[in-house]
C-alpha cells in the first residue's frame, strides 16, 4: 500500500472510531477498516468541506465522518450531525403510504381524489390518478409548478399548498397516467396532501406516528428545533459560497423536507434490511415491491442521475444486479447546498447512506458510483 493510501486509511478509520457511540465490536472494527479507505477517497474526490458515511452489513454499522460540518468550523460531522436530505425524504413518504395500504386505509389503486375532497385534479384519457401514480412519478405531473422565486425571498415560498392546489385546477397532463413516468416534485406535494387526508392528521404527525415515532428516528424532523439547528450541516453552492437554511413549506414535506442524521439513518436502514423480523413485514412486503417496469414505458424520465432505473417502487429506484452489485433499491436527493445518496441491498442485509455538503454537477453520479461500489464490497456472499 502507497503512503497516501496508508494515511486515508489510518485517518478514515481513526474518524469512525472517534464518532462511534461506544467501543467498536470487532466485526464492526473490520467493516470501518474495510470501507474507510473508500470513504476517504469519496470526499476527498467530491471536495466537499464535509461528509458522512453509513454502513450497514447485518448487525453490523458504522459512521465514518470526514472534513468540517462548515468551512474553518474545525468540527467533524459525526453520527449525530443534523443534515438536510432532500429527496431522500420520497422513501419516507413511501414508507408511510405502505404503512396506510397495509392496514387497509388506503389502496394503491384508489384515486387520489378520494382523500383529497374539494381538490381540483387533472385528468387525462379519462384516466385519474392513483396513489400508485403520484408514488411512482406516473401521474403526468410536471417537476415543479410553473413560476419564480421572489428575489431575496425564500425560495421554496412558491411551492406552498396554497400555490399549489391553484396551479392543479388547470393544469395539463403531460400524459396518460400510468403510460409513461418523470421526475415530480409535484406529485408527491400532491402526495404529501393525499396521505395527510387518509390518515386524517397532518403529514408531520402521521410520519412520526407510522415511520421515526416506532424506529426511535427522534431527529428526522420536518423542523429543527435550537439543538438541532446547532448540530446542522452548513451547504454550499456549486460556487464554494454558504447556502441560507431556509425552511420549505409543509408542501415540500413528502418530496424533499426531512432533515435527518446518519445514526437515524442506520436505524431507518436496519429496519428495512430486517427481513425476519416479524414486526413490520407487511409494511416492507409493500414498500420494496416494484410496481412500475421501464420496460414498456412510453418515456422514463430523470431518473438515472445515481444508476440505471430498471423499475420503480414506493419512491425506490430498483436497479436489478450488474457485476459484483446485487439488487438495489435506491433514491438520492439534494437541496440547499447537500446532497445524499441512500442505497438497500435488502436481499443481502446491507446497506450505504452519504451525505456531502456541497452541490456538484455530476455529484449524484459520483456519490452512487462510489456508495454503489462499497454496497457490492460488503454485501458479499
Amino acid at each position: 500500500m502507497g503512503m497516501f493510501q496508508a494515511v486515508l486509511r489510518s485517518c478514515s478509520l481513526a474518524l469512525v472510531l472517534a464518532c462511534a457511540p461506544a467501543p467498536l465490536r470487532a466485526d464492526e472494527a473490520a467493516l470501518a477498516d474495510a470501507v474507510g479507505l473508500t470513504g476517504a477517497a469519496m470526499w476527498l474526490d467530491f471536495k466537499a468541506p464535509g461528509l458522512v458515511l453509513a454502513v450497514v452489513r447485518g448487525p453490523d454499522a458504522v459512521v465514518l465522518g470526514f472534513g468540517e460540518t462548515a468551512q474553518g468550523s474545525k468540527v467533524e460531522p459525526n453520527g449525530r450531525t443534523m443534515l438536510r436530505i432532500g429527496s431522500v425524504s420520497k422513501v419516507f413518504a413511501g414508507q408511510l403510504l405502505a404503512s396506510l395500504v397495509a392496514d387497509g386505509t388506503v389502496r394503491l389503486a384508489d384515486p387520489a381524489a378520494k382523500v383529497l375532497p374539494g381538490v381540483s385534479l387533472p385528468e387525462a384519457g379519462g384516466r385519474a390518478m392513483t396513489l400508485l401514480d403520484l408514488v411512482t412519478h406516473s401521474a403526468g405531473l410536471p417537476r415543479e409548478i410553473p413560476g419564480e422565486a421572489t428575489p431575496g425571498g425564500n425560495p421554496f415560498d412558491r411551492f406552498s399548498w396554497a400555490n399549489v392546489r391553484p396551479y392543479l385546477a388547470s393544469a395539463k397532463l403531460t400524459y396518460v397516467p400510468g403510460r409513461a413516468a418523470a421526475y415530480s416534485n409535484v406529485g408527491y406535494a400532491v402526495l404529501g396532501e393525499a396521505l395527510a387526508g387518509a390518515g386524517r392528521k397532518s403529514y408531520a404527525d402521521l410520519l412520526r406516528e407510522r415511520v421515526t415515532g416506532p424506529l426511535g428516528m427522534s431527529d428526522t424532523v420536518l423542523r429543527l428545533d435550537e439543538g438541532q439547528r446547532a448540530r446542522l450541516m452548513v451547504g454550499y453552492d456549486f460556487d464554494g459560497s454558504p447556502m441560507q437554511p431556509y425552511e420549505v413549506p409543509d408542501a415540500v414535506a413528502a418530496s424533499g423536507g426531512l432533515y435527518s442524521t446518519a445514526d437515524d439513518m442506520v436505524r431507518f436502514m436496519r429496519w428495512h434490511l430486517d427481513r425476519g423480523a416479524p414486526s413490520g413485514e407487511d409494511v416492507r412486503v409493500v414498500d420494496h415491491a416494484l410496481y412500475v417496469q421501464r420496460d414498456g414505458l412510453d418515456m422514463a424520465a430523470a431518473f438515472d442521475e445515481a444508476g440505471t432505473m430498471d423499475a420503480l417502487g414506493l419512491a425506490w429506484i430498483g436497479m436489478m444486479p450488474q457485476g459484483p452489485r446485487p439488487f438495489v433499491l435506491q433514491k438520492s436527493g439534494a437541496l440547499q447546498g447537500s446532497m445524499s445518496y441512500l442505497a438497500l441491498a435488502p436481499n443481502r442485509g446491507a446497506g450505504v447512506f452519504v451525505a456531502v455538503n456541497r452541490i456538484s454537477f455530476g455529484g449524484f453520479s459520483t456519490l452512487a458510483a462510489a456508495a454503489n461500489e462499497i454496497l457490492a464490497q460488503v454485501a458479499t456472499r
